[in-house]
C-alpha cells in the first residue's frame, strides 16, 4: 500500500529523544524531502536533525497500514500515548528492540500499542489486536524474504501481512506419506505451521487456492498423543493454543496425521491414508517468523 505523509522532524526527534542514551538514528533525507529510515540499530535512540523542517516520510519503506479485518498482531506490552504513528513505531522499536514488528494506533486517542510479527486473522485465536470492528489501525514491518527458486515452476513466493514464504501448492491431492515423499523429492518438506504468522500464511494460501483440506507436517505416529513437526520439533503447549480447532485432536483410533480445514481456521487429526492437498516448503527457505 503506497502511503506518504508529512511529519515534523523536530517533533519526531523530541518524542524519541525522551529515551536517548547518546545513540543516533541514521536517516537518508533525499532532495525531494522524503525521509527514509535506512538503518535502525537496536540501541539507536535519538534523531539528529538541523533546524525545524518538515519532510515527507515514505512509510511504505518503513511500515505498511492495514485494518483488523486484514492483519492483526500479538500485543507485546502496555500501551502509551504518541502524537503520530511514526513516533509510536520508533518508540516501540526502542522499548522492544528485538521483538517490535508492528504497532496498533488509534489516531483519535493517540494510543500506541506495541506488537510482534503481523498475521492474517485466525478464527480461534482471540488474543490478537486490533479486532475486526475496531477503529484502531495496524502498521507492520515487512519480514525478511526467504530464498526461493521460482525458475523451476515448483515454488512461488506468497506474502501475507508482511510475512513472505516460499511454497509449493499441490496440483492434485494425495495421502500423507506420498505427499511427504513428493515434497522431499523437490528438496522440501510438508509445511510446518509452528508460529501464528506461519499458520496464517498457510491458511490464507489454502483459501486462495480453494483447498478446503490440506496436509501439514505434524504427526503423532511415533508416540500417540505427542505431536511432532516434520522438522523434529515437538508441538509446544503455546502452539497447541492456536493450532487446533475446538475438541481437537480427538485421539481417534489411528488418526495420526494432521490437516488444515481452512473454513474452521485450524488443525485436526485425521487418518494418514486420507487423500488431501498439501503445501511444501524448501528446507533452505524455512524462516521462523
Amino acid at each position: 500500500m503506497q502511503m506518504t505523509q508529512c511529519f515534523d522532524l523536530q517533533l519526531l526527534a523530541e518524542a524519541v529523544n525522551k529515551h536517548s542514551n547518546g545513540a543516533s538514528l541514521e536517516m537518508n533525507v533525499k532532495k525531494t524531502k522524503t525521509m527514509v529510515i535506512t538503518k535502525f540499530p537496536p540501541k539507536a535512540t535519538s534523531i539528529k536533525i538541523k533546524g525545524n523542517r518538515v519532510y515527507c516520510f515514505e512509510k511504505e519503506a518503513f511500515i505498511t497500514l492495514a485494518n483488523g479485518q486484514e492483519c492483526q498482531t500479538q500485543q507485546l506490552g502496555a500501551s502509551w500515548t504518541s502524537d503520530i504513528q511514526a513516533t509510536c513505531y520508533l518508540e516501540c522499536m526502542i522499548r522492544y528492540p528485538e521483538t517490535c514488528q508492528s504497532i496498533v494506533y488509534n489516531a483519535g486517542t493517540k494510543t500506541c500499542t506495541p506488537g510482534g510479527v503481523a498475521f492474517h486473522p485466525l478464527q480461534f485465536y482471540t488474543a490478537s489486536i486490533p479486532r475486526a470492528n475496531s477503529p484502531d489501525q495496524i502498521y507492520f514491518a515487512k519480514q525478511p524474504v526467504p530464498p526461493c527458486d521460482t525458475s523451476s515452476g515448483n515454488f512461488d513466493l506468497y506474502d501475507v501481512c508482511g510475512v513472505s514464504l516460499c511454497l509449493h501448492v499441490s496440483s492434485s491431492p494425495d495421502d500423507y506419506f506420498r505427499a511427504k515423499t513428493n515434497c522431499n523429492q523437490m528438496g522440501s518438506r510438508l509445511f510446518i505451521a509452528n508460529t501464528i504468522a506461519r499458520l496464517s500464511v498457510f491458511e490464507a494460501v489454502a483459501m486462495d487456492y480453494a483447498k478446503p483440506y490440506t496436509w501439514v507436517g505434524l504427526t503423532d505416529i511415533d508416540d500417540e498423543g505427542k505431536f511432532v513437526w516434520d522438522n523434529g520439533e515437538p508441538l509446544s503447549d503455546e502452539q497447541a493454543q492456536y493450532t487446533w480447532v475446538p475438541e481437537q485432536p480427538n485421539g481417534g483410533d489411528g488418526q495420526d496425521c494432521v490437516r488444515l480445514k481452512y473454513n474452521e481456521g485450524g488443525l485436526n487429526d485425521r487418518y494418514c491414508n486420507s487423500i488431501y492437498d498439501y503445501i511444501c516448503e524448501p528446507y533452505n527457505a524455512y524462516t521462523e517468523n
